[in-house]
């Protein structure tokens, strides 16, 4: 069981790195845009806050339900580890 539920945490895990990756190469653009339109210190510390907070939202409205769907499977896997400590699911396929 330990397996499946491993795979479930690293999906994710790779789901929650790969938004955040998004969003670091949008904030990473935008703050070389504003700093060329000559947009420094703190009204840029608050653009860039905003954005991201509105980057965060559109990320959760657009993957909620893949966010949802994978935390389920996770939750069941727990409960079924938990019910049944000795259930074993087989790694290998035997031809």
């Amino acid at each position: 069981m330990t397996p499946a539920i491993n795979f479930v945490l690293t999906l994710i895990l790779r789901l929650v790195t790969a938004v955040m990756a998004v969003i670091g190469v949008i904030e990473a653009g935008l703050r070389r845009l504003l700093v060329q339109a000559g947009v420094n210190g703190e009204l840029q510390s608050a653009v860039l806050i905003v954005v991201a907070i509105l980057l965060i939202i559109a990320a959760i409205r657009l993957l909620g339900g893949v966010f949802g769907l994978l935390i389920t499977v996770l939750l069941i896997l727990l409960i079924v580890n938990l019910l049944m400590p000795g259930f074993h699911i087989p790694t290998t396929a035997h031809v």
